[in-house]
């Protein structure tokens, strides 16, 4: 038996497409019938079919100039030029547009078997020769995902054990805007599936009604409106990856059929009885809790025992320290070349407000919000007026709050453990005011200069504990009030600078 491949037949002659159609299914390949030149556009756009039968006549189009027009669309594909009777002028000049051969309808089946089987055999070992030759990326680091915070590194860590198994089925949980869709196509890249489709689906964009003919795809009359076959989404990502985003937001029923999906391998199309196998890997995503999603009876439970069989949590930007500023001058100097500027700077007071803001949309929000400053800046230095939603939330800021972000070493509020008040200026009569303190730290200092951020921040940090201290006459209780925080997180910090 030869090698299996997707095979598209583009014929109107409904006798020869099924015969010949029904005898490849026998021998393991995934067929595809269209009818007309505009079905086979639609279908190769999506399947990436490794040979393409084409009909000589067909209705709405020349079958030699359907061939030129296939040709770009699915470059990796055999072409062969199907003729009602053997005509050499035909299959020269097919030959001369791109065809590899042609298969006559009236000779026998066996010789246009062998002929369309032999097509796909040349194209599948050109793909694994050109697979070979251009392995998929030795690591997920590779691909651009940045960040160098523990959660970021751990998440590298976790992403790169996916990279031996290519059939493991993928559950990516967290918060909307943390990137979810992008690990589901840097999981995909690192695959050997990278030279295959990689198929995403929004289940929250397509209607209740339509998502099962969207999913599996229907027959011609399976309902009204269904004029002829389509496939679904599930059969266009062929070996590659399905990637269904949102999945707690599809209904119960279409959960059942895509827990048979996921069991046996297997589906059918709507209108059809003829089951079809799954190839491609499965990689979901969401951002609800689906045990929640479960006791309230909303997701099965039994499905998502079959989605978590490799589970990737999302962090949070809020939760990735530093990162955040890595991310924002990575997308300002993206933007910047994308529109032919220089890449810009930052103003120290936006890398502050930065570190105050929550950003509830996560990596997303922050990537709108610096794209857009670049847009409309005309400075080389963004500046916080650039950033609408930053300088509302700084107008909001308390006098008391503290502007800046964590000391070096620390990265999250918890393991700085002590107040953001520690930034206060103390003076004899107890007066804070955080006006000197931002002066101290100077407004000039761009992405570049955050280590000296950090270095003057440890130094006021040590000056104020130290003006505490003098101005309690050494009680270290009255500092520790002065400074609104414990004897116990006054004295770690006395420690930390050898002050103790």
């Amino acid at each position: 038996m030869s090698m299996p491949g997707r095979i598209i037949i583009v014929d109107d002659d409904a006798g020869f497409s099924r015969g010949i159609a029904r005898n490849l299914r026998r021998n393991g390949h995934d067929v595809t019938t269209c009818i007309s030149a505009s079905e086979a556009k639609a279908t190769i756009g999506t399947l990436c079919p490794d040979v393409i039968v084409l009909d000589y006549n067909l209705p709405d189009s020349d079958g030699l100039a359907l061939l030129e027009q296939l040709r770009p669309l699915a470059p990796g594909a055999e072409l062969l030029m199907a003729t009602a009777y053997p005509d050499l002028d035909v299959a020269v000049e097919a030959m001369r547009r791109g065809a590899v051969d042609y298969v006559a309808k009236g000779s026998d089946t066996r010789e246009c078997l062998m002929r369309i089987e032999r097509a796909a055999e040349v194209s599948l070992l050109r793909r694994r020769l050109l697979e070979a030759s251009h392995p998929p990326t030795s690591s997920i680091e590779s691909l651009g995902i940045l960040g160098e915070s523990p959660p970021m590194r751990a998440l590298r860590s976790r992403l790169d054990a996916l990279r031996s198994s290519d059939d493991t089925t993928t559950l990516i949980l967290g918060e909307t805007g943390t990137g979810k869709s992008l690990i589901a196509r840097a999981i995909h890249a690192a695959s050997g599936r990278a030279f295959e489709p990689f198929v995403a689906v929004d289940c929250t964009t397509i209607p209740s009604t339509l998502i099962e003919s969207e999913l599996f795809g229907y027959e011609k009359g399976a309902f009204s409106g269904a004029i002829s076959s389509k496939q679904g989404r599930v059969e266009a990502a062929g070996r590659g990856t399905l990637f269904l985003d949102e999945i707690a937001e599809l209904e119960m029923p279409v959960q059942v059929k895509l827990l048979r999906l996921l069991e046996e391998r297997e589906f059918t199309r709507v209108g059809s009885t003829r089951t079809r196998k799954l190839q491609a890997r499965i990689i979901a995503a969401t951002n609800r809790d689906l045990e929640k999603a479960v006791r309230e009876r909303r997701f099965r439970n039994d499905l998502r025992y079959r989605l978590e069989v490799f589970v990737v949590d999302m962090p949070p930007l809020r939760t990735l320290g530093d990162d955040i500023f890595r991310f924002a001058h990575h997308f300002a100097a993206e933007r910047a070349r994308a529109v032919g500027r220089p890449e810009p700077t930052m103003h120290a007071d936006v890398l502050i407000a930065m570190n105050r803001y929550e950003f509830p949309g996560n990596v997303r929000e922050l990537k709108n919000m610096v794209e857009q400053a670049v847009l409309i800046s005309q400075r080389s230095e963004l500046q916080l007026e650039d950033f609408p939603v930053l300088l509302r939330t700084a107008s909001g800021w308390k006098p008391q709050g503290s502007l800046l972000p964590p000391p070096p070493e620390m990265t999250t509020e918890t393991e700085f453990d002590f107040p953001r008040d520690l930034t206060l200026e103390v003076s004899d009569s107890g007066a804070r005011n955080n006006a000197p303190l931002q002066r101290e730290l100077g407004h000039q200092t761009a992405v570049g200069g955050l280590g000296e951020i950090r270095r003057r921040y440890a130094e006021i940090e040590q000056k104020k504990l130290v003006e505490a201290l003098e101005v309690s006459g050494g009680n270290v209780s009255a500092a520790a009030r002065m400074l609104k925080m414990s004897r116990h997180q006054l004295r770690r910090r006395l420690q930390k600078y050898g002050l103790a």
